[in-house]
C-alpha cells in the first residue's frame, strides 16, 4: 500500500434500528462481507461447507455497522484527510459522531470523502448499510428488479440464495495535499488506416493552482514517444495532446500482441516538489460489431422489415470469430475474490485458445485486476451492466441509481483495452423479463456508453435478435441430441451452449456424506449442491441421471457416473464449438455457459469445478478451439452394430495467417482394434478459411465396450488431431 493510506482496524455489528448502536461489535475484514465476518465470530464452518444458508436469512433483514478509530497521524499540516472506498454494497450511509458525511445506493460507484476539517483522531468513522433491496414482488430474482444488486446472490441455478452486504472493495484513508489530482481522463481515436493514433488526455484537479504539470507517453519497449511539462496559470482544469504514428496496437490472443503503452502524469508546486501522480496502460485497438455475412439477405421481400443485429465483431479492421466462455463471480462473496481468485482461472482460460470472456450480467462486475490480466492475457471482455431475467423498474429513482452506477462502471473500465463490447444485461428481452427496445433502463445504459465511449459497441441484451442462447443438456425432453440441435441451427452469434456434468468423484466425496453419495437422490445434500431440480426446465438439472443410464446404463458406483456424466460433457461441447465453427462467417460466436462457478456444485453446466479444478471438458474444449484442426461433423452421438455410421471431415481455421495443405487420415478404434478408414489431401488454407471434406463412411461391428473413437491425424501436424468418443449400446 501507498505510504500516504492507512488501513483502519474495522469492527462491524448489526442493530435493527440504525440510530442505536449494536449490541455486540465484531472484527470485520475489509474488503469483504458481514455475512462471513459474523460467521467467523460464531464459529461457523465456511457456508460452502455445510451448504446451511438458512442461518444467514435474518442478515438481509437487519441495518450492519462498521466502525473504526480515525488514528491520530503525524505531519498533517498542509495536507488533507480523506475517506475512500472502491464500493459498499449496496445501501449505506457515511457518518462520524452524529454528522451524516455522505448516503449513497449502489455498490459500484466509489466513495471519496475529505474529513480533514470534519473528524478529529479518536473519532470514530462509521458505515452504516441499509437491508438488502427487495421489490416486494415475490422472491427469487425478481426482488431485485428494482436495485441495481447483482440477481444471482436471490438465488439461481448454479448459486445459492446468499446475498451479500458490506464493504466489497479497497477501503482506506489517504493523505493528500490540497492541490491533487481528482481525475484523469483520456480519449484516442485509431485512424481507419490504423497508422495513426491521436490522443487526448485531461486532467481535474482538486483546485486552481499554479505549478507545473507534466505528462509523458511511454511505448511497449520503454521508450518515451512524447510529453509536455505545462506551466498552471491558476487553473484546475489541464488538456494535452499527442499522436503515435505507426502505432503498436494491441491485439485479441491468437492474433497479434497484446501492445501496452503507459501514460504517466504529475503535477509540481512552483518549488518543483511533486505533488501528485497518476500512471494508467493505454492499449490501442478499434472494436465494432459489424453485419454477420448473408444477414442483410434474410429478409428480401417487402415490406421490408429489420434485419438480425450485428454480432461480428471486428477489432483493428480484422473480423475475429469468438471462441469464449461466460464468466461469473468466482466466489459467493465478490468481496473476498480478488487477483489470487482471477489470475488461475484466467490463465485456464487463455490456454483454451480462447479469446473472449462475457462477464455475465447476473453478477458483480469484476475487480480492477480482473481487467489488467485481461489486458495482458490478450482476454477480449464482453461486459454485461449488472442486470439480469428481469422485467426492471422505470421509477425515477431506479434510473437515477442505475445512471449513476453505469457511468461509474464505463469511466472504471474504459481504459482497458481487453473491454471490446457492453451489454444492457442477461435475457431482458426474453418472455421472463419483458423488456424492450422502449423500456428505459436499455435506452439509459445505451446513452451513457454513447457519451462516455462512443467507440465501443452497446448491445441492449443477450441474447439479441438472431443470436442464441442454449440449449443447456446434452439430450433434451424431445429426446434430441446437441449434435442434432446444432447442426440445424443457423444463428449469427452461439452466446450461451451448455452441458452439465457432475464434479470429479473425489470432489463429490469431499462435499457429500458418504451415506447419501451413491446412488444420488432428489432431495438433501445432493439438491442443495445443484443435482437435482436446479432449473425449472428439467427437475433431474443438472446430474442428468436419466441421460447418462440411456446411454451407459444404470452406473455401479460415483467413479462410473462421474466418468459417463463427464464423457458426455466433454463430447457434447466438443461437437457444439466445433459445429459453430463450421458455421462461419454465418455465424460469429461460440460461447459456452459457463467457465468458473463460485461455490462448490456436485454437478453444473461450468468447465471448471469451484475454486480452479479443471473438468474433462476443459481438455475437449481446449481441443475445439485450437486454430487450426481436423475436424468430423457426425450426426449422434450412439451407435448400434451393423449400423453405418458417418463422418463430414473438415478443417477448420480461423489464425490470421494461411496454412499449407496436407493429408488427413481417418482411423476408427474399437476396443484394441484401430481401422484405417480414409484419407484426404486438402490445399492450402488461406487465414480464417475453414474447408470441407469427404464423407466417412464405416458399418460399426460387435463389440464388447460401451465407447469406440474416431481419430483423425494430420501428416506432419500432430497439434492437428482430434479424437472423438462415441457411444455403443447393444440394445
Amino acid at each position: 500500500m501507498p505510504q500516504n493510506r492507512y488501513n483502519l482496524d474495522w469492527k462491524v455489528g448489526y442493530t435493527s434500528d440504525p440510530s442505536i448502536r449494536p449490541e455486540k461489535m465484531v472484527s470485520a475484514s475489509v474488503p469483504g462481507a458481514v455475512q462471513l465476518d459474523w460467521a467467523r465470530a460464531e464459529g461457523w464452518p465456511h457456508f460452502w461447507q455445510d451448504g446451511d444458508f438458512g442461518r444467514y436469512a435474518w442478515m438481509e433483514k437487519v441495518y450492519w455497522v462498521y466502525e473504526a478509530a480515525l488514528p491520530r497521524l503525524e505531519g498533517l499540516e498542509g495536507e488533507r484527510l480523506f475517506f475512500v472506498s472502491g464500493g459498499i454494497d449496496y445501501r449505506f450511509l457515511v457518518r462520524v459522531g452524529e454528522r451524516t458525511l455522505f448516503a449513497q445506493e449502489g455498490m459500484f460507484s466509489p466513495v471519496e470523502i475529505d474529513l480533514t476539517e470534519i473528524a478529529q483522531p479518536g473519532e470514530k468513522i462509521e458505515v452504516v448499510i441499509f437491508p438488502i433491496p427487495d421489490s416486494g414482488l415475490g422472491e427469487g430474482r425478481v426482488e431485485a428488479s428494482s436495485s441495481v444488486k447483482p440477481a444471482v446472490s436471490y438465488g439461481w441455478d448454479f448459486h445459492p440464495r446468499l446475498v451479500p452486504s458490506g464493504i466489497w472493495r479497497l477501503t482506506y484513508l489517504e493523505l493528500r495535499k490540497p492541490t491533487h489530482i481528482r481525475e484523469l481522463y483520456f480519449d484516442y481515436v485509431v485512424e481507419e488506416d490504423l497508422a495513426l493514433v491521436k490522443l487526448d488526455l485531461s486532467i481535474e484537479l482538486s483546485q486552481a493552482s499554479v505549478g507545473v504539470f507534466e505528462w509523458s507517453l511511454v511505448g511497449p519497449d520503454g521508450e518515451v514517444l512524447d510529453g509536455e511539462a505545462i506551466n498552471l496559470q491558476g487553473q484546475s482544469l489541464v488538456d494535452g495532446f499527442c499522436e503515435v504514428h505507426e502505432p503498436e496496437l494491441w491485439w485479441p490472443r491468437g492474433y497479434g500482441e497484446q501492445s501496452l503503452y503507459r501514460l504517466s502524469v504529475s503535477l509540481h508546486d512552483d518549488e518543483g516538489l511533486m505533488l501528485d501522480s497518476r500512471s494508467e496502460a493505454i492499449g490501442f485497438r478499434t472494436s465494432k460489431l459489424v453485419m454477420n455475412e448473408g444477414a442483410w439477405d434474410e429478409t428480401p421481400e417487402m415490406p421490408k422489415t429489420r434485419s438480425v443485429a450485428p454480432m461480428a465483431l471486428e477489432v483493428n479492421g480484422r473480423r475475429i470469430f469468438v471462441k469464449g466462455s461466460n464468466w461469473v463471480a468466482p466466489d459467493v462473496f465478490p468481496g473476498v475474490a480478488g487477483e489470487d481468485a482471477y489470475r488461475p482461472l484466467l490463465e485456464k482460460a487463455a490456454s483454451c485458445h480462447f479469446n473472449l470472456l462475457r462477464c455475465w450480467g447476473g453478477a458483480a462486475i469484476g475487480k480492477p485486476s480482473f481487467f489488467e490480466l485481461c489486458d495482458r492475457l490478450g482476454l477480449m471482455v464482453w461486459q454485461d451492466f449488472p442486470l439480469a431475467c428481469n422485467k426492471y423498474a422505470e421509477s425515477p429513482e431506479f434510473l437515477d441509481t442505475l445512471g449513476q452506477e453505469a457511468t461509474a462502471i464505463v469511466k472504471q473500465l474504459k481504459p482497458h483495452p481487453s473491454v471490446m463490447i457492453w451489454c444492457g444485461g442477461n435475457e431482458l428481452y426474453n418472455s421472463w423479463s419483458g423488456m424492450t427496445d422502449q423500456s428505459k433502463a436499455i435506452r439509459l445504459l445505451n446513452k451513457v456508453c454513447l457519451e462516455l465511449d462512443p467507440d465501443t459497441p452497446f448491445l441492449p441484451t443477450s441474447p439479441i435478435m438472431g443470436a442464441g442462447h442454449g440449449g443447456y443438456l446434452f439430450r433434451d425432453s424431445r429426446g434430441k441430441e446437441c449434435y442434432e440441435v446444432f447442426q440445424n441451427a443457423r444463428n449469427s452469434a452461439y452466446v450461451e451452449f451448455g452441458i452439465p456434468a457432475p464434479a470429479s468423484a473425489e470432489k463429490l466425496r469431499s462435499l457429500i456424506p458418504e451415506s447419501d453419495l451413491f446412488p444420488p437422490k432428489p432431495g438433501g445434500v445432493w439438491e442443495l449442491r445443484h443435482g437435482f431440480r436446479a432449473w425449472e426446465m428439467d427437475k433431474e438439472s443438472w446430474l442428468c441421471m436419466p441421460t447418462v443410464e440411456h446411454y451407459f446404463g444404470r452406473p455401479e458406483s460415483i467413479e462410473e457416473l462421474v466418468e459417463w456424466g463427464q464423457l458426455l460433457q466433454a463430447e457434447g461441447l466438443k461437437g457444439i464449438y466445433e459445429e459453430a465453427r463450421r458455421q462461419k462467417p454465418y455465424c460469429s460466436m461460440a460461447i459456452n455457459w459457463c467457465f468458473n462457478e463460485p461455490w462448490p456444485a456436485a454437478a453444473n453446466n461450468s468447465l471448471v469445478s469451484w475454486p480452479c479444478e479443471a473438468k474433462p471438458a476443459l481438455r475437449a474444449v481446449r481441443q475445439s478451439c485450437r486454430p487450426t484442426l481436423a475436424s468430423a461433423r457426425v450426426k449422434r452421438f450412439s451407435w448400434k452394430a451393423g449400423e453405418l455410421f458417418e463422418a463430414e471431415l473438415w478443417m477448420l481455421h480461423d489464425g490470421p495467417n494461411a496454412v499449407k495443405g496436407d493429408r488427413v487420415e481417418a482411423y476408427l478404434r474399437f476396443g484394441d482394434d484401430e481401422s484405417f478408414v480414409l484419407g484426404w489431401y486438402f490445399d492450402a488454407l488461406e487465414d480464417g478459411e475453414n474447408r470441407v471434406g469427404p464423407v466417412l463412411r464405416f458399418v460399426v461391428p460387435e463389440m464388447h465396450e460401451q465407447t469406440f473413437k474416431l481419430i483423425l491425424r494430420v501428416e506432419g501436424r500432430p497439434d492437428w488431431n482430434s479424437e472423438y468418443d462415441f457411444c455403443y449400446r447393444q440394445d
